[in-house]
């Protein structure tokens, strides 16, 4: 079953909050005013609507397939 993985570039993250506005499970903002990536809940297009809604693109939404078991 597929999957999404998230990466975050904390390094260039400005803390807009426009991911943690449209996919408020998965983004949070932490002390250092840089995304952080929850345990999540959101929608697959959720997750994908607030990477692309980064103004400074420093999260990256790719979709993995699980091994078979």
């Amino acid at each position: 079953m597929p999957h999404l993985t998230i990466s975050v570039d904390r390094d260039r993250c400005l803390a807009a909050g426009q991911c943690t506005f449209l996919a408020p499970e998965t983004f949070d903002i932490d002390d250092e005013m840089k995304v952080v990536v929850l345990d999540g809940g959101d929608t697959d297009d959720a997750v994908r609507a607030a990477a692309e809604a980064c103004p400074n693109h420093v999260i990256t939404v790719s979709t993995t397939e699980d091994p078979p078991s």
